[in-house]
């Protein structure tokens, strides 16, 4: 009596894993494509903007206090916000002004090395292009948020049928796709033998997502602080230079000897502090979980955010970002993410081919002959009437639309 029910339950998991895995498809092949773009993305916006590469010299950089004074007095009438350094030794300082009334925030590249500014850096940069279209499809909030991160959950339940129906998958990392049967078997084996070598990649992308999902539906936690100063009557006190920059990011230096410095922030507001940011000894965080606020007016420490201190759920929130695109291992975990964020994208597209070609095959049997074709018996295999088909072509659609808009308009 047994016998029989093994076999079903395989079937059923099966269709589970077809059903959730081929409406979701199209899309998340999509995500996949955007996730493994966004991974070199900064290394691409280097290529598109010469000017981002630096030439070295002796002596090393120059203070950030000398940066700051370089761009007042190159954009006079402008408030610096923000500033950024890499940790490569041939990468440019970004600073980034506020513009008079308002106009909204640009971008200057300045060299590190004797504070030259070399201009307004690309107003399009390659990242926020691309991260918007991944991350949000560029709706505003976490509405955007929300119409992504919702496909980790087909996401989720196919990976888990996919293991339910192929229960000892480690017995499949060398079991090469047969080229002697039908296409449909090649394809076949081709997507099983990705899916088990991605496994150790696909469940904390998905785990990642399923908790993006969770923070835009409304569980999310602040994991960045935000120490206010008294009111002032202007940004930052009128004698406030280049040398007052450098005397708090020693101060904050002195307060977190372990942290390396890559971003500082300058007020926006008149009761906003001056923040440093930078990786110290924490794992699975970013720089902007250790942070030090200065008062600019007294150069008194305000607030100190240690990535240690965090709560689990405020740890959990932080780590999401590093694990997802890959910034926990340098170049290491950078060109892992490339080539299994290519393969994720794979699987996705051979998922449909497979199917395609079932479909292909049932038409061949029929007694009148193939006279649908597959491709449209597949586009409508996506969900009731091909609802996820059409779904994911017109999320991807407008992405798409918007980012061109952006990039012709604005």
């Amino acid at each position: 009596m047994t016998m029989p029910d093994r076999p079903r339950s395989r079937i059923n998991w099966h269709r589970i894993h077809s059903i959730f895995g081929l409406t979701a498809s199209l899309f998340l092949a999509f995500m996949f494509l955007t996730g493994t773009l966004l991974v070199f993305s900064h290394e691409i916006d280097r290529v598109l903007d010469s000017r981002s590469h630096i030439d070295p010299t002796p002596g090393g950089k120059v203070s950030w206090g000398r940066v700051y004074d370089a761009i007042v007095a190159d954009n006079p009438g402008r408030s610096v916000v923000r500033m950024v350094r890499s940790e490569d030794a041939s990468i440019s300082d970004l600073v980034v002004v506020l513009e008079p009334d308002s106009k909204g925030d640009r971008g200057l590249l300045v060299n590190p090395y004797n504070g030259q500014v070399l201009g307004y850096a690309n107003r399009h940069k390659f990242h926020a292009i691309m991260l918007q279209l991944h991350e949000r499809l560029f709706v505003e909030g976490r509405k955007g948020r929300l119409l992504v991160s919702v496909f980790a959950l087909p996401l989720t339940v196919a990976i888990i049928a996919g293991i339910m129906t192929y229960r000892r998958f480690w017995t499949g990392f060398f079991r090469l796709p047969r080229r002697s049967g039908s296409s449909r078997a090649f394809f076949s084996g081709l997507h099983r033998l990705i899916a088990v070598w991605s496994l150790v990649f696909f469940v904390p992308m998905a785990l990642t997502s399923l908790w993006y999902f969770a923070e835009a539906a409304g569980l999310g936690v602040q994991t960045e602080a935000n120490f206010r100063t008294e009111r002032r009557e202007t940004l930052l006190p009128d004698a406030f230079d280049g040398a007052r920059l450098d005397a708090a990011i020693q101060i904050a230096a002195e307060a977190m000897p372990s942290q390396v410095v890559s971003e500082v922030r300058l007020p926006r507001a008149k009761f906003e502090s001056i923040v440093v940011l930078g990786q110290a000894t924490a794992i699975l965080v970013t720089e902007r979980q250790n942070s030090i606020h200065i008062d600019p007016e007294t150069l008194n420490i305000v607030g100190i955010q240690r990535a240690e201190d965090l709560s689990l759920h405020q740890r959990i929130s932080a780590a999401a970002d590093p694990i997802h695109f890959g910034l926990w291992g340098g170049l290491t975990t950078k060109i892992l993410y490339t080539g299994f964020g290519i393969a994720l994208t794979a699987l996705a597209v051979f998922g449909i081919v497979i199917n395609a070609k079932r479909l292909s095959a049932m038409e061949a049997k029929r007694p009148t002959g193939p006279a649908r074709s597959a491709f449209g018996r597949t586009w409508r295999a996506m969900g009731p009437y091909g609802s996820g088909a059409w779904l994911s072509v017109g999320l991807i659609a407008w992405g798409l639309g918007n980012m061109l808009y952006i990039l012709l308009f604005t």
